[in-house]
């Protein structure tokens, strides 16, 4: 519930980034993170951070926040990541995201 609460609360605290779609397994988490180029117009993107430079933050921020309120670390320090660069890939990952929670019985950590 805290982690959800925080997906919500992360999805208002930004105009440009926000997670697209979302599943809370029992140990882990899977999030499409959409960031959006919103740039003033007649402006590059050159003073604008890198996506390199915005899901690490944004990770760490949401940690943060997750872990303040239950009162201890549940995340491990890394995350695996990778950027979607065409709609093939999008559908292929949130078809992963959203029928995981259906396979987590045959997953290597399961326990009842």
């Amino acid at each position: 519930m805290i982690l959800e609460k925080y997906i919500v609360f992360m999805n208002t605290k930004y105009d440009n980034i926000s997670i697209d779609k979302y599943a809370i397994m029992p140990n882990h988490i899977h999030l499409i993170i959409k960031i959006e180029n919103k740039f003033p117009d007649g402006m590059s993107q050159a003073p604008y951070p890198t996506t390199n430079a915005i899901i690490p933050k944004y990770i760490s921020l949401f940690k943060r926040y997750c872990n303040r309120e239950i009162g201890k670390n549940i995340f491990q320090r890394s995350f695996h990541d990778h950027i979607i660069r065409n709609e093939k890939d999008y559908l292929k990952i949130w078809n992963y995201i959203d029928t995981n929670p259906q396979k987590w019985r045959d997953d290597c950590f399961y326990t009842e």
